[in-house]
Order: structure tokens, then sequence, then C-alpha cells
């Protein structure tokens, strides 16, 4: 394995603070629209069992909001599910991306997390895809509460950065990217989804109770997909900002794998990824 090249690794970063400007990049926002994995039919399967027992979808009475829905990836099946479903994102950039198809069935709203505008009580269930580790989670959770009806339910998906199978060295390579080149580049929060949201659950002064489901998340992908995904992380674009004139990290991680790969005569990777959710039912009522 080649040794890093010489300019990535530069002074230490200056951090965008502010969540709500990590993902208002038009390139960025492309990669994370083509490249970032969508999820498995087993995560809504669960998330129902759960939320709404002894039902089983469509669930044409009931209101869905997906929040910080991006471009769209966390939907899954809920559009066709729900009588209603809203796709809500604070960036404009991000709902530009959500695809035509998927347009037609939900209605997109520009709106905060901590306040959605939407009406106390309407909703029966809210969603978060890989989004809650960059909430004020206290506001996040009070908001939740408002909009919610008696019987709703939240639930909380993440995904960690999984380990990368295909060649000898892969996972260590990819551990520098992401953990080495690019780890002091990702925002505050980040480290959220490395303990897998244990310690961030919405607590008792929220909702009467909250369950976690763990499940595996393998996917096969070229190396170009990776090296997509790899372009969509917000730590990624932080690197750019900092460091203009540095060499590209990504491209310097496409360089690495491509040589091992055609060495070893491999044309596919795996990322073995371990999908976490949080569902917190009932919500409880201010003043409670």
């Amino acid at each position: 394995m080649s040794s890093i090249d010489p300019g990535l690794a530069g002074p230490e970063p200056n951090l965008c603070t502010d969540p709500t400007q990590l993902f208002q990049d038009a390139q960025q926002t492309s990669h994370y629209a083509r490249h970032r994995p969508h999820y498995p039919q087993q995560l809504y399967h669960q998330l129902y069992a759960h939320a709404f027992p002894g039902r089983l979808p469509p669930f044409p009475d009931l209101t869905v909001v997906d929040v910080a829905t991006g471009s769209g990836q966390s939907l899954g099946p809920l559009p066709c599910d729900f009588g209603t479903c809203i796709a809500l994102d604070v960036s404009a950039t991000q709902l530009a991306e959500v695809p035509p198809a998927l347009r037609q069935r939900v209605r997109l709203q520009l709106g905060d997390a901590h306040a959605t505008g939407l009406p106390p009580a309407s909703v029966d269930l809210v969603t978060v895809g890989q989004a809650l580790h960059w909430f004020r989670l206290d506001d996040f959770y009070e908001e939740c509460c408002r909009i919610l009806r008696p019987s709703g339910a939240l639930a909380a998906w993440t995904y960690d950065f999984g380990q990368l199978q295909g060649f000898q060295g892969s996972e260590q390579l990819y551990q520098k990217l992401h953990s080495g080149i690019l780890g002091s580049y990702w925002a505050k929060g980040r480290e959220l989804v490395d303990r897998y949201y244990i310690g961030i659950e919405p607590g008792p002064q929220h909702f009467e109770e909250v369950q976690r489901v763990q499940m595996p998340m393998p996917l096969s992908l070229t190396l170009e997909e990776l090296v997509g995904q790899v372009k969509s992380w917000s730590g990624y674009a932080s690197f750019l900002r900092a460091q203009p004139l540095d060499a590209d990290p990504a491209e310097w991680f496409r360089r690495q794998c491509a040589a091992c790969m055609a060495k070893e005569r491999v044309e596919r990777l795996t990322l073995q990824r371990t999908l976490t959710m949080l569902i917190a039912l009932r919500p409880r009522l201010r003043g409670e």
C-alpha cells in the first residue's frame, strides 16, 4: 500500500459548525443523491411492526414526515404506504435532487427539524435517516412531541462507516481515509454515529418507550460507486473547503484501491455496515 500523498495532512481545519450548512454545496449534493445507499426493506418491516403493531401496510389514514429527507434516500416505501407523505429538509439544494417519480407521491416542504411548521398533533410517524446526530436533540424531540399524535412514533436510523472488503489491506486503507486523513474534518455529531446512537435516545420526558433495533446492511459496489459515496461525505467537503490547494483525498483513495484491485483482479467491493434504528413510542405532551 502506498504512503499518503504529501499535502493531504494539512493544518487544523476550520470546520463548519452549523449543521444546516453541511449539505448546501451543489456538487456534494449531486454526489449525495447519486451515491448514498438506500435502505433495506427489512428496516421498514421492523419499523412498522414496532410503530403500528397488529397492522400491515398500506396505511391510507396515516401521515408520515421524513425529516432531513435530503434527496429522498430514506423515503423507501413510505410514499406508497402512507396516505400522506411529507419530505422535509432545510436545504432547497437537497430537495431539488428528489427524483421526479418521488415528487409525484410526496409533499416537499422546506423546513427546519426543530421548527417544522407542521400543525400540532398532525403526524403519525416521524422518520429520520442518517441525520439525527446533526440535530439539537432536545429541541427536535420536543418538536416531535408537538407534531405527533398521542399514538405516534419517531424512528431515527443510522449506519456506520462499515468494514471494506475486497482486497488485502482494503479495510486499513478505508480507515486511513475516513478516520485518518478526514478524521479532524468531521463536524461535531459524527462521533454519535460511531457510537451507534447510544446515549442520545429520547428520554422519558419525551416518549413513554424507546426501543433499539440493529441489523446488517451489506452493500456490494464498484470502486466508482464507493468514491462517489466518499465525495458525498460532509467530512470530505470540509477538507476541500479547508485545503483547496491540497491533493484530493478521494482521488488518492481511488488510485490506491485501483492499484490493489488490478493486482488482485478484483472488480467489486463489499461494505459490511451495521444499521441502527431508535424507535420512540407514544410521545408525551408538554407539561405531563
